[in-house]
């Protein structure tokens, strides 16, 4: 996975990697190791490379991970749900490929830069109760946004927000732009992946909501947004930075 390939950069380990999906793209370095496939992984190249540790997650990877253990392959299963269980992955891994001081430092820092967020958030502790209403929108046609108890519900959380949909019972509800419309969020989320700010503020439809009005709508990577791995607080950051408009480095 993408975000488990980054977090095997971020601990040094990249010299040490020999196998990686198509899909990870980041760091760049990443992209000249051996490719075992996508979304179908190649179980017969896994077997070709010969590797001491497979790395997979849990809940995206369910059936390979059965499939490649039933092989033989050693493999390391982690679950990545919120900010915290990144760091603790990063932990464990570092345990196990003998990485445990650059683990350490690395979530030392991001525990720092997280830290840093709400003293940036102007009166942070006088608005928990009331934080700007957030949407993130991560699907277009149909209209997808997050739902509460995800990785990205979390991070809008660490970062002052309130999710408009984080009551839904769904992980990711599809929404018409008339609920949308309705819940009249301050402020919204989305990648340049899924939709630009250019479009949305084109439709006449968006323009009755007032975030797109006023120009409230973040445009982030969907790489840093969606991925579970070391640059988690980058999303945490931005979006802190854009809603209450203090930078945190």
């Amino acid at each position: 996975m993408p975000s488990v390939t980054e977090m095997l950069y971020a601990l040094g380990l990249g010299s040490r990697v020999v196998g990686v999906t198509s899909n990870c793209d980041y760091p760049p370095a990443a992209k000249k190791k051996a490719k075992i496939g996508g979304f179908f992984l190649n179980l017969e190249k896994v077997v070709s490379l010969k590797p001491d540790l497979v790395i997979m997650v849990e809940d995206a990877q369910r059936r390979d991970i059965d499939r490649f253990r039933s092989y033989g392959l050693p493999v390391m299963t982690i679950n990545p749900r919120s900010v915290d269980d990144v760091m603790e992955a990063l932990v464990s891994i570092g345990q196990k490929t003998g990485k445990e001081k650059a683990a350490a430092d690395l979530v030392a820092g991001m525990k720092r830069r997280l830290a840093a967020v709400q003293p940036g958030v102007p009166g942070l502790e006088l608005v928990l109760r009331k934080r700007p209403k957030v949407l993130a929108i991560v699907g277009y046609n149909p209209l997808i946004v997050v739902g509460g108890g995800t990785f990205i519900d979390d991070i809008m959380r660490r970062a002052g927000a309130e999710n408009i949909a984080g009551s839904s019972r769904a992980a990711y509800p599809q929404y018409s732009l008339e609920t949308l419309i309705n819940e009249r969020p301050e402020y919204i989320i989305t990648t340049r992946e899924i939709m630009n700010a250019r479009g949305i503020t084109r439709d006449p439809r968006w323009k009755q909501l007032s975030a797109v009005r006023d120009g409230k709508v973040l445009v982030m990577d969907g790489d840093i947004l969606s991925r579970p791995g070391p640059r988690v607080i980058d999303s945490v950051a931005q979006i802190a930075h854009f809603i209450y408009g203090k930078k945190i480095k």
